[in-house]
């Protein structure tokens, strides 16, 4: 609070606006505040007497800290008084989305951009404030709808894997039975046995159980409810992780697996689940694609690569017969599908979710036969 709180008149600003800068802040649909070099509140219009719920004479010669939530309140006089020292800009020209504070104390999302007015003598600061209230709830509400509708995605995924799944499960159960059955021939036979061979048999049934347990937890951890919170994310690291996954429907069709995987990639933000959910989408669409096919050699090819602008270019290349024409042109539309007992979701969230990590998804006939389908995701930054 400056220390003319309460005291201080409005300057000379709207007199030399004249009656053109007073028209223009009460038809102002945002807030625009004016301070001077204190910090103090020179004009308040009628949006910002709206937004805030403060009436202009509550405000005027009041510094301006007191529409700020407390973090940002501490430290803006030390800002400006850095400011004006070093010129070193932080929001003045540039506009960010900050917190403020109504009367009633509530804190609420803005967009808050500033400009200088240098006057005779003095200089003064305009700020232009938006509530973003609406818009935050309805990201999040957006974001909520991504998350549920990726994880009817993850389920739909795992139900058209659920052949192999069953199987990879299966191989090691029916191993701890057929292990178990003979230790207990052996036991029943009476006399002794040898202790070898019952070691044996036991490191097998834990082996055997070690390996059911990977394949569920691996399935768990894939279908798990994660937080819309992004982080920094490898992804040669998000596919190595998948591939198991990958490779057990893979061996279902008999179709091989390869990487190609670059190395020094930069690292991208995003939901790793998700990201993981797209990529072993396409997989799966490949696999499918040449399941039918009499040469399966060549597999489905997995690959990472920088992007020519920069970010992270993920690939998956099949051999099979490639998108049939009728349906290239909706191929991302949602129940669009070649696939005989497919929902036709799988791209469609797909595309949804790398456009929400700020991607791009698309395909290309590969000129060896088959399709390139392929996703680019931008480059992390430093905040």
């Amino acid at each position: 609070m400056s220390a003319d709180s309460g005291s201080r008149k409005p300057d000379s600003i709207s007199d030399n606006g004249g009656a053109n800068f007073r028209a223009l802040l009460q038809a102002a649909v945002d807030a625009i505040i004016v301070i001077d070099e204190a910090g103090s509140i020179l004009q308040f219009n009628p949006a910002a007497e709206r937004i805030f719920g403060f009436s202009q004479a509550e405000v005027l010669g009041r510094n301006v800290s007191m529409l700020m939530p407390p973090h940002y309140a501490q430290a803006h006089d030390g800002y400006m008084a850095h400011y004006h020292a070093t010129g070193e800009r932080r929001i003045i020209g540039i506009g960010r989305e900050v917190e403020a504070r109504r009367r009633d104390g509530t804190v609420f999302p803005i967009e808050l951009s500033v400009g200088q007015v240098d006057l005779p003598g003095a200089s003064h600061y305009v700020g232009i404030i938006r509530d973003i209230s609406a818009r935050k709830r309805a990201e999040q509400e957006m974001r909520e709808l991504q998350e549920r509708l990726a994880r009817v995605g993850r389920f739909s995924t795992m139900g058209e894997m659920a052949a192999g799944l069953a199987h990879e499960i299966n191989q090691p159960l029916g191993a701890i039975n057929t292990y178990a059955q003979a230790a207990s021939r052996m036991i029943s036979a009476g006399g002794s046995y040898d202790i070898q061979d019952m070691e044996h048999i036991c490191r097998q049934v834990s082996e055997q159980a070690r390996r059911a347990g990977e394949v569920i937890r691996r399935l768990r951890g894939f279908l798990r409810t994660e937080e819309s919170g992004r982080q920094r994310l490898d992804c040669n690291s998000l596919i190595r992780e998948i591939m198991f996954l990958a490779e057990i429907d893979a061996r279902e069709h008999g179709v091989p697996l390869a990487l190609a995987l670059a190395d020094d990639l930069p690292t991208v933000d995003g939901t790793a689940v998700e990201i993981q959910q797209v990529i072993l989408n396409l997989i799966r669409n490949a696999v499918d694609a040449m399941s039918g096919q009499p040469d399966r050699s060549r597999g489905v090819i997995i690959a990472t690569a920088r992007g020519a602008e920069g970010g992270v270019e993920c690939s998956v290349t099949d051999h099979g017969p490639g998108v049939a024409a009728d349906i290239a042109g909706q191929i991302f539309h949602p129940f669009v599908t070649s696939k005989r007992n497919g929902l036709g979701v799988g791209l469609s969230i797909s595309r949804t979710i790398i456009h929400a990590h700020g991607g791009k998804l698309s395909f290309v006939p590969n000129p060896a036969g088959g399709t390139i389908f392929s996703f680019h995701l931008p480059e992390a930054f430093e905040d």
